[in-house]
């Protein structure tokens, strides 16, 4: 049965979360180096290797590196259950409290930017693929391809020459610019916020357009649609009942996933201004070689993706009978 089948997809999604733990502590031991050097850095390493490499051994058995693999293995398993990710190898800090606070800030970007393209680029998309070859796909049409080739590096660096350096209008870099409080402080963070916003949601709904469009293309000509119209259902009846309806599963499931991906997905925007969240943290970690911030960061990541894929299964369920029909026939 269905209830059966999703239980099944809950196992699967728990089942990939343990391998991706698994391979998030081996991938990490299997890289080259001593993890020591990586640690307290490589001058600091070689001059105690010669005259004190003793406290090389310390420094190993303060972070459990003496163990056997197994024994570490074991304790990093109960550690990532207990939420102990240890402290980064750069900062000291715990890495937990730093991942949290990186991450808000990135949802507090990636959040209204993935919602606002699911709208902007679903409707733009509906009405474009519903009347192909019309002025507005013509014209719609040729632009957001364009978006959607250009890296979304690139396009924040040609924001950023245009409205920061040549016209002035938004801050350089930063998420805010300090010393202020309350409302004027909310205030000059989205005015920070916007470029960056501006880019993701520019991004992702040329990327939700071409997919709407597409799929809504193709529903156009089947035949149950053409009944619908031939029975003098109204252009808005024929769309949200039996365009838009079958369209929603397979969008669903792209919004969920960019949902899913939304923790690294803006990281090249956030390196281009500076913005502190989760694409910087990544960024400075695998600069510092910080092995315990990467394997959080990667971890939480790969979390949030399987996750919204099983969240994106759950939807397809509620607004498509036809997979719960197969869910049913497969039970």
């Amino acid at each position: 049965m269905a209830k059966r089948t999703l239980l099944g997809r809950l196992g699967e999604s728990v089942l990939i979360v343990f391998c991706i733990v698994t391979l998030n502590f081996f991938l990490i031991r299997f890289m080259p180096g001593d993890p020591v050097l990586h640690i307290i850095g490589e001058e600091e390493y070689y001059n105690l290797e010669v005259h004190a490499p003793q406290v090389i051994e310390e420094i190993r058995g303060e972070y459990g590196l003496n163990q056997s693999l197994g024994r570490q293995y074991l304790t990093y398993l109960g550690k990532t259950a207990r939420l102990d990710f240890g402290n980064s190898y750069r900062t000291k800090a715990p890495v937990l409290e730093t991942v949290l606070f990186r991450m808000k800030w990135t949802l507090f970007l990636a959040i209204p930017a993935t919602v606002i393209a699911a709208f902007l680029g679903g409707a733009l998309g509906l009405w474009a693929g519903w009347k192909p070859g019309g002025r507005f796909d013509l014209a719609a049409t040729p632009c957001f391809l364009l978006i959607s080739t250009v890296p979304t590096n690139c396009l924040a660096i040609l924001f950023l020459i245009c409205f920061a350096f040549q016209l002035g209008w938004f801050p350089i870099s930063g998420i805010t610019s300090g010393g202020l409080t309350g409302f004027a402080k909310g205030l000059d963070i989205l005015h920070h916020m916007a470029l960056p916003l501006a880019v993701l949601v520019l991004y992702k709904t040329s990327s939700n357009y071409m997919l709407m469009k597409s799929t809504v293309s193709l529903i156009r000509q089947e035949d149950y649609v053409s009944t619908a119209i031939s029975k003098g259902l109204s252009q808005g009846k024929v769309l949200s009942r039996h365009v838009l309806k079958n369209a929603l599963c397979p969008y669903l499931t792209s919004i969920c996933m960019q949902f899913g991906g939304m923790l690294a997905g803006s990281m090249m925007t956030e390196i281009v201004f500076s913005w502190k969240g989760m694409g910087t943290l990544i960024y400075d970690a695998v600069n510092a070689k910080d092995f315990p911030m990467l394997q959080t960061c990667f971890l939480l990541i790969s979390i949030c993706v399987v996750a919204f894929n099983l969240i994106a299964d759950l939807l397809c369920l509620a607004v498509d009978p036809r997979v719960r029909e197969g869910m049913n026939h497969v039970g």
